[in-house]
């Protein structure tokens, strides 16, 4: 039988910090209606670092490499060559290795083709990724102010706005 709504307690899900209201919790944790101060949000930074994803290491060139060459494309031709190793050298009579090295040579071909292609975008993702800035706008001091995401922390009040779409204009809407 599923849940209703009514069914559901926030509290047990989520704690009693969901439940209170605004004024018991900007008491409760020590935070202002109107932002941090520069110097809180200084120190916030330095006992918590930035707010910011870790990302994983940079795949090394090699793995890229691998991976062009173990592409499927590539493993279909490379069992080809298992077999003309056995039908044109092992069976023959006189051996012959020139469909062998036509298809070796098309696996060498599509593997670098592959790898160049996949590193430099992937570089160029990198590239684009470190100047895409995201900002947002805090109250600090009081005052409203434009920053890094990465400088946002615990107990900044954060702006928010939704923007309605009216008559071929944007209309600014703001909440906090």
């Amino acid at each position: 039988m599923a849940n209703n709504k009514d069914d559901v307690d926030v509290q047990k899900l989520y704690g009693k910090e969901c439940t209170l209201s605004k004024e018991e919790f900007l008491k409760e944790f020590g935070y202002s209606e109107n932002g941090l101060s520069s110097k809180k949000a200084a120190e916030g930074i330095e006992k918590y670092g930035p707010n910011e994803i870790s990302s994983s290491k940079p795949k090394k060139w090699y793995h890229y490499l691998l991976a062009s060459l173990l592409s499927p494309f590539n493993c279909i031709l490379i069992g080809i060559v298992f077999i003309l190793l056995y039908t044109d050298v092992y069976l023959a009579s006189t051996p012959s290795y020139a469909n062998i090295i036509v298809i070796l040579v098309l696996v060498a071909a599509s593997t670098f083709l592959e790898f160049f292609q996949e590193y430099r975008s992937n570089k160029a993702a990198e590239k684009l990724k470190s100047l895409v800035a995201t900002n947002a706008i805090v109250l600090r001091n009081g005052k409203e102010r434009r920053i890094p995401i990465k400088e946002i922390v615990l107990g900044d009040v954060v702006m928010l706005s939704a923007r309605k779409y009216d008559s071929g204009r944007f209309k600014n809407y703001r909440s906090y």
